[in-house]
């Protein structure tokens, strides 16, 4: 989902409704919202998992050599990580 697919969802919904993040897609327990980082890249593994790399670590951080670090954050698009309170 992008952020403007997420916007248009939820646009019509109250305003003051709190966001609750669900754990797993089975229902195994729900967190609220806590904050949000616009500043990272998501590298998938599959369909359904993968990494997430803020943009503020440095190569060392991600234990990459500086060239690998600076191809990576090239060449994959920024993401937004939605972070649970737990």
């Amino acid at each position: 989902m992008t952020v403007k697919e997420l916007i248009a969802e939820l646009k019509d919904m109250p305003q003051d409704a709190e966001i609750i993040l669900q754990r797993d897609a089975e229902g195994n327990g729900y967190s609220p919202l806590s904050v949000t980082d616009p500043n990272a890249i998501y590298i998938p593994d599959s369909t359904y998992s993968g990494d997430v790399y803020s943009l503020d670590w440095t190569a060392s951080d991600c234990c990459l050599e500086e060239e690998e670090w600076e191809e990576m954050k090239a060449n994959h698009p920024r993401c937004v990580v939605l972070v649970p309170v737990n």
